[in-house]
This record gives C-alpha cells, sequence and structure tokens, in this order.
C-alpha cells in the first residue's frame, strides 16, 4: 500500500502538482480506490452467501437454520467485513486518517449495536418459538435492558477513544451525572424492576385477559416489554400502560378463571312479594309432576306432616306448624337445575339464595360458575339460564318484579 501511494504521488508530480495538496490527492485518489474494493467486496460476499450457505440452509427447512438466515444478524456481520478492512486500511493514508478514523469508528460502532441488537432479537424470537412456556416469562423486556447497558458501554468507549483516555475516567466522570442518568432512565429502571417482579411472582403474561379501569384497560395482553404493557382492549383499541403501574396499583387479571375452567354467574331476579305463598295441595300436586323436585317434595311432605302430627297442630289454619311455600320450591327447583345443567361447572358452588327486600320485591340470586369461560359462551350460558328462569316463575304462581311502564299506566288508565 505505501508502494501504491509513492507511486501516485509520483504520478501526480509528473502531472505538475506540487506542494501539501499533492499527498492530500494520493490519499483521495486511494481511498476512493479502497472503498470501491469494499463496496465490491461487500456484494461479493453477499452474493456467496445466498448462493452457497442461505440456499443449502433454507432447502434443508430445518427450523433453527431458517430462523438464523432470516434474520438480519449475518447481513449485518457482511456489512461489518469489509468495513474493517477499510479501517486497517487508512493506516497508510496519513493525510486523512484522523478524518476517517473518526467517522470509520462510528459507523463500526454503530454495526457492532445492530450486531448485538439483532442477535438479541433472534435469541428472544427463538426462545418464543422453541419454549412452550414463553407466554408465561416473556424475556423481551430484559433482553431491551441488556441492549440499554450495551448501548452505554460501546458509548463509553467510543468516547474514550476519541478523548484518549481509558473508559473507567469516563465512567468516574459519569458518576456525577448519575442522577440525570436516573432521570432520563427512570421508565426503563422502574420497568426493569417491575419486569422481574411480574416474572417472579407470575402476575401477568402475554394472552391474559387483564383490567385497569383507571386507564380504560380491559382486554388481552399482547405485548410485554421493558417499559410498557400493551392491551388490546375488546372493543380493538390499544392501551399502553407503564409496566411499573402494574406493580404499584391495583389490576384484575382473568387468568384463573380460564384455568380453572369455571367462570362465575352471580345475578339476580326480583320476586313481586305478593306473589309468595303456602303451598296448597292443588300447587302440591301441580309441583309434583316436576321431575327436579318431585323427591324433594314427596320427602318433605312427610317430614312436616310428621312434625304437625306430634306437635298436635290445627293444620286447619295455614299459619300453624310448618309449610311450604312457592318461593322456597321454586329455589330448590333452581338448585337442582344448576346442578343437572351441563354448562354448569358442578366441581364448583352452586347456591341460590334470597337477598335483602329493599322495595324492589324479594332479591333471588344465583350463584355458580359456567364451565363456559370464553366470553361468548359464557354469556349464552348465562342467558340461557335466566331464559329458563323467567320462563318458569309463572308455573310456580311466582311473579317477577317490574316497575310499571308507559303501556301499564296507560292500560290503567282506559280501564278507569
Amino acid at each position: 500500500m505505501e508502494i501504491l501511494r509513492e507511486k501516485f504521488i509520483e504520478f501526480l508530480t509528473k502531472l505538475g502538482f506540487e506542494g501539501t495538496l499533492v499527498p492530500v490527492i494520493s490519499d483521495v485518489a486511494i481511498f476512493a480506490l479502497l472503498l470501491l474494493t469494499s463496496i465490491v467486496g461487500y456484494f461479493i460476499i453477499k452474493i456467496v452467501f445466498n448462493v452457497t450457505v442461505k440456499n443449502v440452509g433454507l432447502r434443508r427447512g430445518n427450523k433453527f437454520i431458517v430462523t438464523l438466515l432470516k434474520s438480519p444478524l449475518i447481513a449485518n456481520v457482511i456489512k461489518l467485513i469489509p468495513t474493517l478492512f477499510l479501517f486497517e486500511m487508512i493506516i497508510y493514508l496519513p493525510t486523512l486518517k484522523s478524518l476517517l478514523d473518526f467517522f470509520l469508528i462510528l459507523y463500526i460502532a454503530f454495526l457492532i449495536l445492530k450486531i448485538i441488537s439483532s442477535a438479541l432479537d433472534l435469541v428472544n424470537k427463538l426462545y418464543v418459538e422453541y419454549n412452550d412456556q414463553s407466554s408465561l416469562k416473556p424475556i423481551k423486556g430484559v433482553l431491551a435492558f441488556i441492549k440499554i447497558i450495551i448501548f452505554m458501554v460501546v458509548v463509553i468507549i467510543v468516547v474514550a477513544h476519541f478523548v484518549g483516555e481509558s473508559p473507567v475516567v469516563i465512567l468516574t466522570g459519569l458518576g456525577a451525572l448519575s442522577a440525570v442518568i436516573m432521570l432520563i432512565f427512570k421508565d426503563s429502571i422502574l420497568g426493569l424492576v417491575a419486569g422481574f417482579q411480574m416474572s417472579a411472582n407470575d402476575l401477568i403474561r402475554i394472552g391474559d385477559w387483564i383490567e385497569m379501569p383507571d386507564y380504560g384497560v380491559d382486554g388481552d395482553v399482547i405485548d410485554v416489554t421493558l417499559t410498557f404493557v400493551r392491551v388490546q382492549n375488546w372493543d380493538k383499541t390499544t392501551v399502553t400502560v407503564p409496566a411499573y403501574k402494574l406493580i404499584s396499583e391495583s389490576f384484575v387479571n382473568w387468568r384463573s378463571v380460564f384455568d380453572i375452567g369455571g367462570r362465575r354467574i352471580k345475578r339476580s331476579i326480583n320476586i313481586d312479594s305478593k306473589s309468595v305463598k303456602i303451598v296448597n295441595d292443588e300447587l302440591y300436586e301441580k309441583l309434583l309432576k316436576v321431575d327436579f323436585i318431585k323427591a324433594y317434595l314427596t320427602s318433605k311432605k312427610i317430614e312436616i306432616d310428621q312434625y304437625n302430627k306430634e306437635g298436635k297442630i290445627d293444620t286447619s289454619v295455614d299459619l300453624n306448624g310448618r309449610r311450604l311455600t312457592n318461593l322456597g320450591v321454586f329455589r330448590i327447583y333452581l338448585t337442582e337445575y344448576l346442578k343437572r345443567n351441563p354448562n354448569v361447572n358442578q366441581n364448583m358452588f352452586i347456591l341460590v339464595r334470597q337477598l335483602q327486600n329493599k322495595n324492589m320485591g324479594i332479591p333471588l340470586e344465583v350463584y355458580a360458575f359456567s364451565n363456559k369461560t370464553a366470553w361468548a359462551d359464557y354469556e349464552d350460558t348465562m342467558s340461557d339460564i335466566f331464559d329458563h328462569i323467567y320462563a318458569t316463575t309463572d308455573y310456580f304462581e311466582l311473579r317477577i318484579f317490574q316497575e310499571p311502564s308507559g303501556y301499564d299506566i296507560s292500560q290503567i288508565i282506559n280501564n278507569k
């Protein structure tokens, strides 16, 4: 290379160039030649790689090799090779060395960061594809933090090279700027801590349905990163929540509902209190035909009759002794109906109970768990149950409490 430079200088001198301009023109010409050589070398390496290694690897169909070959990692490495060659050659260009050294070091640092970033992205992709538990413990946030650390290290090394000091000296100087750095990377630091806490305690996974009403969050988690969690709401809007908010504030995670296979049904209807009455012989015979409560009515009547007989109670008066009520029988009927419903999880709690009357009828609450956890299936199950309840109350001579509508009022007026 030195011989080539001397030849260029001799050639320029013969052309009539003189003074300090001659070495500069010579170095520019040689650099142009080196740059052209690097570009040509880059395309040659790329073509050879694509024709041989890449084509063979893609044809083999190995999942790991295909993922590796399709990632930008190798492309970035190929770009680095001619750049390093160019960097090694500039020592023979003394007039341009300082300027080229500055730009080439910046470009090499940029390529190194891209190579490391693409390598970490590849690690995350392989982790997701090969690890069935990747959605349970995502590593994207941890890798993002590693990228930040590497970026800071590379920047410190580059700055140290330019100022001619040891990286340790630069780090010592940065100690005074730690407060500023903490402020700049506050969300990243808080997010990293939150990410470790969420991972250690298994608080959130990709695919979880979470709710945070204060932030308008009600949907599935679609991404977990170092600084934020992205959620797609049921209305298809996307909400981004800082990761540390999930640690510092409360949120609802519906994952356990789907894991245990039971989603709670907790809804009540209001029974008109004036329709509640003692079961007479006629209603008893009518209800005795219902399969769900036939055994209950039979055993309960024997128990009540024996109690009243032993107590010598005058049963000609309905208020004396023990009696069945249509509301009590209806409650037993609903309990049996739920126990025989194939869409109700029989391994979980089933209860039909009365709640306190608040001048809106007698609340009769159904408390059970649907074994259909998907939203649409769950709603269908709950609707079917209450459709049945609304349709069967009349058979027990009960009425659903309902405030008068405009139609009811108009009918009263017309009747008058």
